[in-house]
């Protein structure tokens, strides 16, 4: 109960933090980031157009997964972490989440392998083992057995697809598992047996998006309430954020600029 009553108050404050924070102009300093592949992609163009109203500021971003960020934060190697899942009971103390967007995650197959639609029943059979071959999923083009490509430990987004998309069951241990989100798309692509999920982003080209419980995996779906598994990226500080790092994270927040780079694949919390 207490790490509960812990982890709400940390919560509270990200939601609060723009009752303090610099202005843009008064920000400088370096900004050093490491974390999630899922949300790589967006907190790239975000910082590119935050570079270009401060000059004074500069970021250096690697990826490696949410919980190799989360790590580097709780350690003091990185000013920020980039998370693709809520906070958990066993993160380090002392960490404060500040949501920045949602994404949705998609199941995903090889191009080749129209797959319209899965049923959540369906999903937690093929990805948790218990069905193996194509034949036996309706719908499915491929034939032979099924080859399931995941994520490594290290990944938000696999926990957000464990909890939203198959009933919290693990993804089983037969999966291949890939290092990023870039490398698992690459693996898909390659296999034409092969099935995995990935968020919107990567799942926009390339592979082919699987419906959920009869809903399509779209940004639209997503952002109207449709779709089932629509998650949060989070920038994560080591206590509350002050300086260069709390800045860019209320300009995250607050700015329409920015608000308009997260609409574009990504989903607003304004």
């Amino acid at each position: 109960m207490h790490r509960t009553r812990r982890v709400a108050a940390l919560l509270l404050a990200a939601f609060t933090l723009s009752a303090a924070i610099p202005t843009i102009a008064l920000a400088t300093g370096t900004v050093t980031i490491s974390g999630a592949t899922a949300s790589f992609p967006l907190v790239s163009l975000l910082v590119q157009k935050y570079e270009k109203l401060n000059k004074k500021v500069r970021f250096k971003i690697s990826q490696g997964g949410t919980q190799v960020g989360i790590n580097n934060v709780a350690a003091g190697r990185d000013s920020v972490a980039d998370v693709s899942r809520d906070p958990l009971p066993s993160d380090p103390a002392g960490l404060v989440f500040y949501p920045i967007a949602k994404y949705y995650l998609c199941v995903v197959t090889n191009s080749a392998n129209k797959l319209p639609n899965l049923t959540q029943a369906q999903a937690e059979s093929i990805f948790t083992g218990k069905t193996r071959e194509w034949s036996k999923v309706p719908g499915a083009t491929a034939s032979g057995p099924i080859d399931l490509i995941s994520r490594n430990s290290t990944a938000g987004t696999l926990s957000n697809f464990s909890t939203l998309l198959i009933g919290g069951k693990k993804v089983s241990s037969l999966a291949s598992e890939a290092p990023s989100e870039g490398l698992q798309r690459q693996s898909i692509e390659k296999d034409p047996n092969s099935i995995g999920f990935l968020s919107g982003y990567f799942a926009s080209k390339g592979v082919n998006d699987v419906g959920f419980n009869g809903v399509g995996c779209t940004l639209a779906n997503a952002n109207g309430g449709s779709y089932a598994g629509v998650a949060r990226f989070y920038e994560v500080t080591k206590g509350v954020a002050t300086g260069a790092a709390s800045a860019f994270i209320g300009w995250v927040k607050a700015s329409n600029a920015a608000q308009k780079i997260i609409s574009t694949q990504w989903i607003s919390l304004k």
